[in-house]
């Protein structure tokens, strides 16, 4: 099993990648998309106490930190901080940017209005004690917003892995790339079931996030399976598509408040 030292190196490895993903998103309107969604679902506190928990190059903090929110960033790779630190001092906003392990936190119970991820809980080995621990550092009536995908599903055999190696082939006609700047390809060449994806197996999310939160003290536990519209651009509709992006959200126990 890799140790959690590998993992966050394997994320360093990429997140040269991953940050130019971010920039190109930053020249859109999605910005103003997203946050639109977050403060939808978050609670009406202004400005709210924001735990960005796997932050990666800082899309979120730096988008909820413009907004006038107080956010703490905290990811496990050096690579994602360095460029989550660069992005923010370009956008001149100082969100609080912390190396360390976004599962065990070093933050009193009670601290955050609202916990906020994205494209993070795919790797997460151990999920109820994970989501246990957002939820300890929410104040009661917090929010947990959770924003994934199904991304391990192209790695197991069958309809939906064959049809998102023909996506990326049709991608590479079309775009010259996949999913990455460098020409690699995510899913042709890629082995099946690897050990980051092996907690999941087939199921299908956010069904599997909703039979964790239901063993937590939370309420209101929701969901919308596909929030891509107007979030991806053309290139990313065509080549995931069957693994939309989900939305799953719920309040800590304590306080009535939002639906998703």
């Amino acid at each position: 099993m890799l140790t959690q030292e590998q993992i966050n190196e394997s994320w360093t490895v990429r997140s040269d990648n991953y940050n130019r993903y971010v920039e190109e998103e930053f020249e859109t309107d999605r910005p103003e998309k997203w946050l639109q969604i977050i403060e939808a679902n978050a609670p009406s506190t202004h400005p709210l106490r924001v735990l960005d928990a796997g932050c990666g190059p800082g899309f979120f903090s730096i988008l909820l930190s413009r907004a006038g929110h107080m956010v703490t960033g905290v990811d496990g790779s050096a690579g994602m901080l360095a460029h989550a630190r660069e992005n923010a001092v370009h956008f001149g906003v100082s969100p609080v940017l912390i190396q360390g392990d976004f599962g065990t936190l070093l933050f009193p119970a009670n601290t955050f209005d609202l916990v906020i991820s994205r494209n993070v809980t795919h790797i997460i080995r151990d999920h109820l004690r994970v989501y246990g621990e957002w939820l300890r550092v929410l104040k009661p009536g917090g929010v947990l917003l959770i924003f994934d995908a199904n991304w391990h599903l192209p790695y197991q055999p069958g309809a939906v892995r064959n049809e998102a190696i023909r996506r990326e082939y049709e991608g590479l006609k079309k775009y010259g790339r996949g999913f990455t700047h460098d020409g690699s390809y995510e899913y042709i060449n890629s082995s099946l079931n690897p050990e980051n994806y092996q907690v999941f197996g087939s199921a299908q999310r956010p069904d599997f996030d909703v039979g964790v939160l239901s063993q937590l003290p939370c309420t209101d536990i929701s969901f919308v399976r596909d929030v891509t519209d107007s979030l991806w651009s053309e290139r990313e509709g065509l080549l995931r598509c069957d693994t939309a992006l989900y939305a799953a959200c719920c309040e800590k126990a304590g306080m009535n408040g939002i639906t998703c």
